[in-house]
């Protein structure tokens, strides 16, 4: 079927930049152009956009689709900033789930900087929140958690437990706080009961219409677990899985679950395996990132890697041998350090890894000399531009002001000719894609700071999120833009971006 699309502004994101209609076949643009032109062409469905503004889909290069998924079956406590609602939410989410005593009440998107002086929970308060079950609230930015005594009983966890590698059982004065750092999260996340396939799928598609009605049409799920494969699975059989999706897997399971991978999916299109994941350091909120320079405050404490220089090496070796893409989680500047002086070196032993456009996510702290290097390496750079205005505040109190102000340096990587795109982490934010568009033409912070000096245009911020974004997954050829013979992955929008006010951009 031909659907000719007309009486609105297309934004092609290539030359020309404004088209008046463009021409779908069978989910294929055949033909973009003046409006006149393309109705001689025919077509069997004509379609006024009535003003609107037509783009390509937006392209998510980094979040967490199932676990955001997962995330709607917890309680949320988003923006909330004292211990009293905190505690009456998850209350009410026990009563309105009728979750039994002695059971699992998980909630997550708690965030302590939004408390008074950044005041953490206390295992006192913790433990009062709901005494009679097993308590996990997590850290908005996933990279560290609260539980309550009772967990810490029923695993046997105790001030004499050793610390996990990579990660801590957070203490004061030798008693645990009830906060579980990195790995220690990690793993206490995995002890908790999965919900049913059933309640899984049904998330799963609640969330993808979610990701939908941002513009977002190609999205990630940026760790791939085994029990997601039957989900996917099941999502194919019932036509259920309506964006393209892109897999990525932790590397100690990446052969055993590509096996059951392709047994259960096979060479589907709308779900594939990216690549593999590593972690390099962790969150400034957990102050886990790797800085070059102390924190405030804490004497001469850097944060700390999550991995030797050897062994990301060794990954990228096996990245290099098996033809895989490898992303990279890294925030602080000394792991980003790392990764480009690591990436030369793999570079000089397998040439072949640049072509595999090995992947920064998040790179928060970067300064000119090492995107420069970036560069010349091929990588491509994922930042999460909603840093500035969510974590902005905090990072002044944490980092200073010199520091906070380079965070994801989006105009330097233009400037230094650094392949790049934008990304939203989510649930750690929204999958809004328009602002994080705004965040990054305007990098002011919750509290009203600017950020200045990396600000891009929208039509540079668009790329990102486009073309730009397209290109990490080795698809600018399919999509990124509007023209002949791509995929048609559109989204409508109601005004303009490049014509709209900048406030307004976030709000279309």
């Amino acid at each position: 079927m031909k659907t000719l699309f007309y009486g609105g502004n297309i934004i092609t994101m290539t030359e020309p930049l404004y088209a008046e209609a463009v021409l779908i076949e069978d989910g294929i643009i055949t033909a973009v152009g003046g409006v006149m032109e393309l109705r001689a062409l025919g077509a069997d469905k004509y379609v006024d956009l009535d003003g609107a503004v037509m783009l390509p889909g937006f392209i998510d290069t980094h979040s967490h689709i199932t676990e955001y998924a997962m995330a709607t079956l917890e309680a949320d406590l988003d923006g909330i900033a004292d211990f009293e609602t905190l505690r009456d939410t998850i209350r009410v989410y026990i009563q309105e789930n009728n979750i039994p005593r002695g059971e699992w009440v998980v909630a997550h998107n708690y965030e302590h900087n939004l408390f008074p002086g950044s005041k953490k929970l206390t295992i006192e308060e913790l433990d009062s929140i709901c005494p009679e079950h097993l308590l996990l609230i997590k850290h908005v930015g996933c990279h560290m958690g609260l539980v309550n005594s009772n967990v810490f009983e029923k695993f046997g966890i105790n001030s004499e437990t050793p610390d996990p590698k990579c990660g801590c059982y957070v203490r004061e004065n030798g008693r645990l706080t009830g906060c579980l750092e990195e790995t220690a999260c990690t793993e206490m996340r995995m002890r908790i009961p999965k919900p049913t396939l059933e309640r899984i799928c049904d998330a799963h598609k609640r969330v993808q219409h979610l990701y939908a009605s941002y513009g977002i049409t190609t999205a990630q799920d940026g760790y791939l677990g085994g029990d997601m494969i039957e989900v996917y699975r099941r999502l194919l059989d019932e036509a259920e899985l309506k964006l393209d999706l892109f897999a990525y897997v932790h590397i100690p399971h990446y052969e055993r679950l590509k096996a059951a991978f392709d047994v259960a999916v096979g060479d589907s299109a709308k779900v594939r395996i990216g690549g593999i994941k590593q972690y390099l350091d962790g969150s400034i909120s957990a102050r886990t990132a790797w800085m070059r320079e102390p924190y405030l405050n804490s004497g001469d404490y850097c944060g700390y890697p999550q991995r030797t220089d050897e062994d990301v090496i060794d990954t990228m070796r096996y990245a290099a041998k098996h033809g895989l893409q490898i992303i990279y989680h890294s925030i602080g500047d000394a792991a980003n350090e790392q990764f480009v002086r690591c990436l030369k070196l793999a570079e000089n032993e397998c040439p072949e890894l640049r072509a595999l456009r090995p992947t920064l996510i998040h790179a928060v702290f970067m300064d000119k000399p090492m995107l420069e290097k970036a560069a010349e390496l091929g990588a491509v750079i994922s930042f999460l531009e909603g840093e500035a205005y969510y974590w902005g505040d905090a990072y002044i109190r944490t980092l200073g002001m010199e520091r906070t102000k380079t965070v994801c340096p989006a105009r330097t990587a233009l400037e230094c000719g650094v392949h790049f795109n934008f990304h939203t982490d989510a649930p750690v934010l929204s999958p809004d894609m328009l602002e994080t568009v705004w965040c990054a033409a305007t990098r002011m912070t919750r509290d009203g700071v600017h950020l200045d000096g990396e600000e891009i245009s929208v039509l540079e911020a668009l790329h990102a999120i486009t073309l730009g974004a397209a290109y990490q997954y080795f698809e600018e050829s399919k999509k990124g833009t509007v023209e002949a013979g791509k995929v048609a992955d559109l989204v409508i929008l109601d005004k303009d971006p490049l014509k709209a006010n900048l406030n307004e951009i976030k709000t279309i």
